[in-house]
């Protein structure tokens, strides 16, 4: 079986050979000098840290084939698209041509892990349907289960203002409020539309976090290593290899160091608010 043995390494391997396939050849279908100027390696490496992130939450909870695509699917692509969307947005870069050529593969790419996932990471078991699981969530989701999202969605904008204005090198103000208010200045939204967008990213990551949490029953510590590694490979350490060629190193340093502590420690706000020990 590829889920035991060398089979543990083989399938996230297989996995990141899919994922840059199918992102290559999307990206060759829409532009193809833009598809010459991407690297294979760094996509393909890309797709191994996938894989490697998304192992422990695909053949370790009894998903039916169904709902592990259409979950995963969803989770990639708000962690992954969506993600990149809204911090656009936040950060006033202009969505060019060369940007959505670029996202669509990427959605491409994404759906692809999920059905190669599904396929190479097996569950040993099938019992979690599509049905089951909005059943879980529907009894989750009452007036504690949304304060709870809400109070995540704002620690998560409240976690990325501080860490961009502490830990990014980008802006000019030497003390921690001046490079605050620079951040919030960006043209063209406005400082509370920027605020708002960070909770509707934060609100988003926590929802779709919750089924996890539903029927992955495991020690808070475990917990906040198996969905914080996840989080943070999906939303920033696999875009960055795989697009490695294209950013100043210093800069992509700096991202990825903020956003590992920004996920983790919300990924650990979460845990300690959805989280349910093995019992």
């Amino acid at each position: 079986m590829l889920s035991s043995g060398l089979g543990k390494y083989i399938a996230p391997t297989a996995l990141g050979a899919g994922y840059a396939i199918a992102k290559m050849l999307s990206l060759r279908a829409l532009d193809t000098e833009l598809a010459i100027a991407q690297d294979f390696t760094y996509q393909f490496l890309a797709g191994i840290l996938l894989g490697f992130a998304l192992r422990p939450v695909t053949n370790q909870i009894y998903w039916k084939r169904t709902t592990s695509i259409l979950f995963f699917s969803m989770f990639l692509l708000i962690l992954g698209p969506v993600g990149q969307i809204l911090r656009r947005l936040i950060w006033g870069n202009p969505f060019d041509d060369t940007f959505w050529l670029l996202l669509f593969p990427e959605i491409i790419a994404a759906i692809a892990v999920s059905i190669l996932a599904t396929i190479l990471l097996p569950a040993p078991q099938q019992t979690i349907s599509p049905g089951l699981l909005w059943r879980r969530l529907q009894k989750e989701i009452n007036l504690s289960g949304l304060l709870k999202l809400f109070g995540c969605g704002f620690l998560y904008a409240i976690l990325f203002l501080i860490f961009q204005s502490t830990f990014d090198e980008s802006f000019a103000s030497p003390f921690w409020l001046g490079r605050l208010q620079e951040l919030l200045s960006l043209p063209p939204i406005s400082a509370q539309a920027k605020v708002l967008l960070l909770f509707g990213q934060g609100f988003l990551n926590a929802l779709i976090l919750l089924p996890l949490f539903l029927v992955f029953f495991r020690e808070k510590v475990e917990l906040i290593v198996v969905f914080g590694s996840l989080s943070f490979v999906v939303a920033d350490f696999s875009p960055a290899f795989a697009n490695f060629q294209r950013i100043e190193p210093l800069l992509l340093v700096d991202q990825v160091f903020i956003g590992f502590c920004l996920h983790f420690l919300f990924v650990t706000a979460a845990v300690f608010c959805f989280g349910r020990n093995e019992k």
